[in-house]
């Protein structure tokens, strides 16, 4: 797998996890729906953006040693 393929499931992944979470939390409402959204996605986008920002760095440095070898 090519670290730009990772780089689309990642964002792909969020994306329809983000949409899922939209349908449940339309008919779950109580405290502990809120706790979930805090506890574990509250955060995700911003991670998933840096996540995503280091493995665009990455990809950028293997095309380097590629071209070093070259």
């Amino acid at each position: 797998m090519s670290v730009s393929n990772s780089k689309g499931l990642l964002t792909g992944a969020t994306s329809q996890l983000q949409a899922q979470w939209l349908e449940v939390r339309a008919s779950w409402r109580d405290r502990k729906a809120q706790e979930f959204e805090q506890d574990y996605l509250s955060d995700l986008e911003s991670s998933v953006r840096a996540t995503v920002k280091v493995i665009e760095d990455i990809e950028r440095l293997l095309q380097q040693v590629h071209a070093d070898c070259e």
